[in-house]
C-alpha cells in the first residue's frame, strides 16, 4: 500500500529489532518510517507568509468574512471588522461592510468551514458535509532525567485518531496525545464564531497512563502534566466508519472559483503544501 502511496522510507521491523533501537519501547512489531521528522510549525507559517507578502499578498487580520451570495455563477463575499462581531447575538441577520467579488475563493476556515459556506446564500447545503469535532489533548513528560525515546512513537490507531502517541518538540521535550474526546452541542453559530473549549482536564491522565503503558511500560507515576489541546474538524463521527477530508470544487457544488475545504484535519498542517499543490494543478 505504500508503494501505491508513493511513500517511501518504510521498513518492517521485529520487535526485538525495534527495541535495540528505542530500549524504552515494548512493541512485538514496528513499521520504521526513516523519513518520517518534526517542524517548526510557527517558523513555517512565517516563512509562508513572506512568500506570500513577497508575491503581493495582502493579509487582513482584523477582518472576517461573515458569508456571502451567489449570483448567477459568481460568488461574492460579505465581509465585516472583526471586532463588531464581538456583541453579535448570533441571530440577528450581520450586514456586511464590504462586499468582495473575488475570482478564486478558497475556504480554508478550519473548523468553521462547514458553517462558513452554510452562509453562501445560493449554495446547496446538501454539498455541506455534516460536521463532527474532537477535542485531543497532550500531556507531557516530566520529573525524568533524559527523553526515553528518540523517534516518534505511534501505536496502533483508535476509533477517531491515531492514538496517544510520543511526539517530540525541537527543544526535546516528550509529549503524549492526543486522545480523542468527542464534543456535542457544537452548532453552527458556536462554530462560526469559533466558540470552542481549549482547556486541558488534569483528570484525563488517568486514561493516559494506561495507554502509554502498553508501549512504554516505564511510564513513571505522576508524571504527567498537562500540555495543550487541539480541535479535529471531522467529517464522521462516533463510531462511523472513517471519512477522509474533502477537496469540493465546482465539479460537486457548481459554483465557479469557489473550493470548500472540509475536514481538515491532521496531517492539515504537514500536507499543506501538498493540499496547496492539488488546488493550483486541479482548479487554477
Amino acid at each position: 500500500m505504500n508503494k501505491l502511496n508513493g511513500v517511501d522510507g518504510l521498513k518492517m521491523m521485529e520487535g526485538v529489532d525495534a527495541m535495540k533501537m528505542e530500549p524504552e519501547l515494548q512493541c512485538v512489531k514496528a513499521i520504521l518510517s526513516s523519513l518520517s521528522g518534526i517542524v517548526d510549525s510557527h517558523s513555517l507559517m512565517l516563512s509562508l507568509v513572506g512568500e506570500a507578502e513577497n508575491n503581493r499578498t495582502i493579509f487582513t487580520y482584523n477582518s472576517t468574512v461573515i458569508g456571502g451570495h451567489i449570483d448567477g455563477n459568481e460568488i461574492s463575499l460579505h465581509i465585516s471588522e472583526t471586532k463588531s462581531l464581538k456583541e453579535w447575538n448570533g441571530t440577528s441577520i450581520l450586514q456586511p461592510e464590504l462586499v468582495l467579488v473575488p475570482k478564486l475563493v478558497v475556504n480554508s476556515a478550519g473548523l468553521s468551514a462547514p458553517a462558513l459556506a452554510k452562509r453562501f446564500t445560493g449554495l446547496q447545503n446538501r454539498v455541506v458535509p455534516p460536521a463532527y469535532y474532537a477535542r485531543g489533548c497532550y500531556f507531557t513528560l516530566s520529573n525524568t532525567k533524559a527523553a526515553p525515546f528518540k523517534h516518534l512513537i505511534y501505536p496502533i490507531p483508535e476509533d477517531g485518531g491515531l492514538g496517544v502517541h510520543v511526539t517530540l518538540d525541537l527543544n526535546g521535550q516528550v509529549k503524549f496525545g492526543p486522545d480523542v474526546e468527542w464534543i456535542d452541542g457544537v452548532d453552527d453559530i458556536s462554530s462560526f464564531q469559533n466558540e470552542f473549549d481549549y482547556s486541558v482536564n488534569a483528570n484525563r491522565a488517568e486514561k493516559f497512563y494506561p495507554e502509554i503503558r502498553k508501549y512504554y511500560p516505564n511510564l513513571k507515576d505522576g508524571s504527567l502534566e498537562p500540555g495543550y489541546s487541539g480541535i479535529r474538524p471531522k467529517l464522521s463521527g462516533p463510531y462511523q466508519s472513517p471519512v477522509d477530508f474533502v477537496i469540493q470544487g465546482e465539479d460537486i457544488h457548481g459554483v465557479s472559483g469557489l473550493i470548500n475545504l472540509f475536514g481538515i484535519e491532521s496531517p492539515g498542517l504537514t500536507s499543506s503544501l501538498a493540499i496547496a499543490d492539488f488546488i493550483s494543478t486541479k482548479f487554477l
